[in-house]
């Protein structure tokens, strides 16, 4: 399965398990040379005390009695065999120590013993009683001879330590019983945490699928919203980043609906105007009795032409030219204003808090100067304020007008809703703004002011 083929859930527990064995490999390797190391160290202090108490005391005395002295130094652990043979460097199936001789050199000749050459081997005896019986044997250990009774699979580790001391030519043969091996116990004892480990994994696993669940039901309502379908808002649940992108999808969505929403209002609109003068005109034409008919179809056509006129304006003032860009708010609103200024009307602006927004730059302008305009045009005045508030820009535009009904806020927003104005004029103008706010990102809202006039509030969200 390709790795761009796997969901989000299947990547991040993909990556948690192979991060998880990596780790786990290493901390196994580790454990073995651990394990390793320690087998070392007790072969290393167990014989330093036992080696040179064997050699200080074999080397004080003629060669010729030391196989007598090695007798009485035996024991059931440890054993000394005097002969012509380095044991330690022909020991079958053994492990030889180089350094560790050196090692154990260098420490006898600290106490003054002059040693030629030195050699140190272990060997793990096998459970095979047979075989267990013949190294006892040859060892002199009778520990190994103990073992091999024993029904328990022991494999006893036996060090070998040979030292030939300067101008001699026999050898002393040291053997000395360590621990048993326990390998796979200790390595299983050790690796405990990597079980652990693995069920953390598994919860983890688990936890990862109720955090991306969010995430599905994001993917299903896209599915469905791409077909058209009516899908209605996601519950924001899981991380913080996701509970954003689920917000995020719902106000995409929103947006959505209501542009179909306004298409559907626009196109249901213009089809009720165009019926009546389109009657009209059919019945004009099929009932001709006077010469007035070419006016009164003049007219009629005057209409219809008009009304297409406002569905170009309204397709033309809201399309998306530009691209999107950042926008400095005061200058943008300094501009508009001086405008209206220039040509001798009241209008005034406050910037309480300069802000930052992205969006299309000529949209953006048409919207805010239509809004300055239905100020001065419907209330005289125009007031603009730019502050901010809860990460967005907030932007003002009062007026000293009558208002408008309370019951009527929502429909000043539709299509050709004129409230009653009298005068020329399509009834698109906050039709337009309010499609060019909400495509950046935006809302706009209406309230009646305490004192008289109507307050437009622009929202956009800031830049970062």
């Amino acid at each position: 399965m390709r790795w761009a083929n796997l969901t989000l859930r299947g990547q991040v527990t993909f990556v948690v398990i192979a991060s998880w064995l990596v780790l786990e490999v290493i901390s196994v390797l580790l454990d073995v040379v651990q394990i390793r190391q320690a087998r070392l160290e007790e072969l290393k202090n167990r014989g330093d005390g036992f080696l040179r108490e064997v050699v200080t005391a074999l080397g004080k005395v003629p060669p010729e009695d030391r196989v007598k002295l090695a007798l009485s130094l035996n024991n059931a652990e440890r054993s000394v065999v005097i002969n012509a043979e380095d044991t330690a460097a022909s020991v079958a199936g053994g492990r030889r120590y180089p350094a560790v001789a050196e090692w154990f050199k260098s420490r006898l000749e600290a106490q003054g013993i002059s040693v030629a050459a030195l050699s140190v081997a272990d060997r793990v005896v096998n459970t095979n009683a047979k075989q267990k019986d013949d190294f006892a044997k040859s060892s002199g250990l009778g520990g190994l001879q103990e073992g091999a009774a024993s029904e328990a699979p022991v494999r006893p580790i036996v060090g070998v330590y040979s030292v030939r001391l300067a101008d001699e030519t026999i050898w002393i043969n040291c053997y000395l019983l360590l621990a048993p091996e326990n390998f796979w116990p200790v390595l299983f004892a050790r690796s405990v945490d990597s079980l652990i480990g693995l069920v953390l994994v598994g919860l983890l696993a688990l936890l990862i699928g109720r955090v991306m669940a969010p995430l599905s039901g994001l993917a299903e309502n896209a599915e469905r919203l791409g077909r058209g379908e009516e899908v209605g808002a996601l519950k924001a649940t899981g991380s913080a980043d996701i509970r954003d992108t689920v917000t995020a999808f719902n106000q995409m969505e929103a947006r959505i609906v209501q542009a179909l929403e306004y298409k559907t209002a626009l196109l249901r609109s213009l089809g009720h105007d165009l019926k009546s003068p389109l009657a009209r005109l059919k019945a004009e034409m099929d009932h001709k009795t006077s010469s007035s008919t070419k006016l009164q179809l003049h007219k009629q056509l005057e209409n219809v032409e008009e009304i297409v006129n406002a569905v170009t304006t309204f397709t033309r003032e809201t399309r998306r030219d530009g691209d999107v860009t950042r926008i400095d708010l005061p200058s943008l609103l300094e501009v508009l204003v001086e405008e209206q200024q220039d040509d001798g009307h009241d209008a005034t602006l406050v910037i309480q808090s300069a802000a930052i927004v992205c969006g299309r730059h000529n949209a953006l302008t048409r919207a805010v100067r239509n809004l300055i305009e239905n100020a001065i045009k419907y209330g005289t005045c125009a007031r603009v304020t730019l502050s901010t508030a809860d990460g967005s820009a907030v932007i003002c535009v009062e007026d000293e007008g009558p208002g408008i009904p309370p019951e009527q806020m929502d429909a000043a927003f539709e299509p050709f809703q004129r409230l009653g104005a009298s005068g020329p004029g399509s009834g698109l103008g906050l039709s337009i703004v309010r499609a060019i706010i909400v495509d950046q990102g935006g809302s706009i809202t209406l309230a009646n002011r305490s004192v008289g006039g109507l307050s437009a509030s622009v929202f956009l969200p800031i830049e970062g």
